[in-house]
């Protein structure tokens, strides 16, 4: 039985995790300037850079790429939609940028390349 923690697809998710919950402490800290979120932003910063690297690892740089930082753009974007309610700040085009980052991502997820 394949260990669920350590698998690849695990790692993505936990990397684009990081990534967002990083990024949304470092916008929080330039708001507040506490202390504490600033350390934890500063903790968590080499375990996403980190988490790449094993997810790049497993799927190849550019697969890795594609995946991660679509998904590490994704997440912030859907905080900051739902969590700090910025929708009314977007215009159409945004709105239709963030639908093919949604699209790019299932396209990555849900085909593989045919082996060579």
């Amino acid at each position: 039985m394949k260990n669920l923690l350590l698998s690849p697809w695990s790692s993505v998710i936990v990397c684009a995790a990081l990534s967002t919950l990083t990024d949304t402490l470092g916008t929080i800290w330039w708001e507040k300037k506490q202390t504490s979120i600033l350390v934890a932003t500063i903790l968590l910063s080499p375990v996403v850079f980190l988490s790449f690297g094993y997810v790049g690892s497993h799927f190849g740089l550019a697969r890795a790429s594609s995946l991660t930082n679509t998904l590490i753009v994704a997440g912030p974007i859907l905080v900051g939609l739902i969590f700090r309610q910025e929708l009314r700040q977007l215009c159409l085009p945004h709105v239709i940028g963030m639908g093919f980052i949604v699209t790019g991502i299932t396209l990555l997820a849900l085909f593989r390349p045919t082996a060579v």
